[in-house]
Parts: structure tokens; C-alpha cells; sequence
């Protein structure tokens, strides 16, 4: 029993349309209008309904990570494991759960305050059973059982989550990244990458910061490194600010660029990122070296 794959995002956007405009038009996602739940945004990426959620609030935020179990089974063990721990868990209501796609899903919080949902059964609505078709002719996302991609989250409280998302949730370690402090006096830059049940190197990966947009960025996989280039044109050619140049992770093999999209949240987009068939043969690394090559960061001015 441990979590499958990222599912889905939840966001909320100030400015209505602008996940919509920057998913198709940017990132090549395909949009899916629901009659009965016209006031949200649908971002589809492949089989699934969909990926991303986006609803009106008053910021720019995610609002929730929502974590599939493979089975109903698996999703009423995850509970018991829960309750033992001592998690408060909320039960989604039915509308909700029809928002989300899903038979039942559960809404909690890590030790960082991160809100994670978790779920079996997703369901497919009429409206959003057409087969997947970018508007930018992408013709795949790497996801199938390794769900969306992965999310890295804010967490100051970094040890105590991190446990949490290994003795409670059933992830299982992939690197601990340790760099530079940024700054003199502030402390060391450590990320913890985990793994969930699937064959992708890391499917959430844990910060020691916070962020104001409650996530530090999520990431989508293309199959070439043409469709990585071609977004890259897109890109600059809208002009949305760039948090990091092209480059290749260390530690997942991703080659990749990051761009802010609506309201300042990271999208990572790349391509021939690791995947492991046999996680028992496998040995959690540490490093202290985040690239191979570029990925040259430029923070926002304040």
C-alpha cells in the first residue's frame, strides 16, 4: 500500500483565463469545457480527464495535490494509516468528488501545511472522454501509470514532513539534494526527491522554504527534446519571464527549462527524465550538484 502518482493540481487563478491561455497555447495541453461546472478550468494531458483544475480565488495559488491509490483497497489501507497517525482527514462530498473526476477522495495536510487530496477511482465523464489532442499537436505527455509528473513543495519543516511522507504515505527516498546557501547567514538549500509506486524517478520532491504561492513548481514531460525546444520559442516568444535556462538535472537526468506561468507559479518542462522498473535495487543518492549542465536560475526582482 503506498500512493500511485500524481493525479492532478488544483489551482486558483485571479485573472480568469489565464491557466487556460497559457496550458493550451503554451504548454500544449488540451482544454475541456464542462457544462455543469462551466466556472472552472480543465486542462487534459492525456487518458485521463484531466490534470490541472483551475478555479477563481482572490490569489494565485496551488490549492491542493491530488494523489491517486491504485486500487480501493489501497485507499481504504491509506486511511487506517491516517487515522493511526493521527491525521484529521475531511471526506470530499459528491459534487466534490464529481468536480474532481474521482469516486471518493480524502483532503489533509502534511506537517508543512501543504493540502494534499487523495483519491481512487478516477471516472470519466462524457465531456471529457474524447480521446487527448493538443492544439499544438503534441502528440504525447509522458504519464500513462506515472501520473501528471511530479510537484515539489514548499516545507520549512522539512525533516518532520519528510517522514511523513515516508512512514505514513509510503513514498520512498530517490536524492537528497544538498547546495549553497544562498545568501551569507541564511541556511543550506536542501530538497528531498521521493518516489511513489510508479517508475518515475520522483514524483514529489520537498523544499526548505516557503513560498507564497504554496508550491515551488511542477513539472510536465515531453518524448523529444524538439517539444522541449519548441516551448522554449513559445515562450519567449510571449514573453513570460524564465525562472531557469535550458539544462539537465543531475539526479533525474531531466533536460529542461522553467517558466513562470499565471501569477508567478514554476512550470519545469522536459524530457528524458530517469525511470525505474525495480525500486528494491535501488539505492537513494545524495547530492550536491544540481545540474550536469545550464539551468542558469533568475530570480524575480522584488
Amino acid at each position: 500500500m503506498a500512493v500511485a502518482n500524481l493525479g492532478y493540481l488544483h489551482f486558483s487563478e485571479q485573472t480568469s483565463g489565464s491557466w487556460n491561455s497559457f496550458g493550451t497555447d503554451i504548454l500544449g495541453l488540451m482544454s475541456v469545457a464542462r457544462s455543469e461546472h462551466a466556472e472552472h478550468t480543465f486542462l487534459k494531458m492525456d487518458e485521463a480527464p484531466f490534470r490541472l483544475l483551475i478555479s477563481a480565488g482572490d490569489t494565485d495559488k496551488l490549492l491542493a495535490a491530488g494523489w491517486e491509490m491504485a486500487s480501493e483497497q489501497d485507499y481504504r489501507a491509506q486511511l487506517e494509516t491516517l487515522a493511526a497517525a493521527g491525521v484529521e482527514v475531511t471526506l470530499g462530498s459528491d459534487e466534490a468528488a464529481a468536480l474532481r473526476c474521482v469516486t471518493e477522495f480524502v483532503t489533509f495536510a502534511d506537517p508543512a501545511g501543504n493540502t494534499l487530496e487523495m483519491y481512487f477511482g478516477r471516472t470519466l465523464p462524457d465531456e471529457c472522454a474524447a480521446d487527448f489532442c493538443s492544439p499544438l499537436d503534441i502528440k504525447k505527455f509522458v504519464t500513462d501509470d506515472m501520473g501528471l509528473g511530479h510537484v515539489v513543495l514548499p516545507a520549512v519543516e522539512q525533516e518532520e514532513t519528510h517522514r511523513f511522507y515516508i512512514d505514513v504515505l509510503g513514498f520512498g527516498d530517490s536524492d537528497d539534494l544538498r547546495l549553497p546557501a544562498p545568501a551569507e547567514g541564511a541556511p543550506e538549500m536542501r530538497v528531498i526527491f521521493m518516489h511513489a509506486t510508479n517508475p518515475r524517478h520522483h514524483s514529489v520532491a520537498l523544499f526548505n522554504a516557503p513560498n507564497p504561492v504554496g508550491i515551488v513548481h511542477m513539472m510536465l514531460e515531453v518524448t523529444s527534446i524538439d517539444e522541449v525546444g519548441a516551448c522554449l520559442d513559445r515562450v519567449t516568444n510571449a514573453g513570460y519571464p524564465l525562472l531557469s535556462s535550458l539544462g539537465r538535472h543531475c539526479n533525474d537526468n531531466m533536460l529542461s527549462f522553467y517558466v513562470f506561468g499565471p501569477g508567478g507559479i514554476a512550470v519545469e518542462y522536459g524530457y528524458d527524465g530517469l525511470q525505474f522498473d525495480n525500486w528494491d535495487e535501488f539505492t537513494p543518492t545524495v547530492s550536491t550538484e544540481g545540474d550536469f549542465w545550464g539551468h542558469a536560475y533568475q530570480m524575480p526582482a522584488e
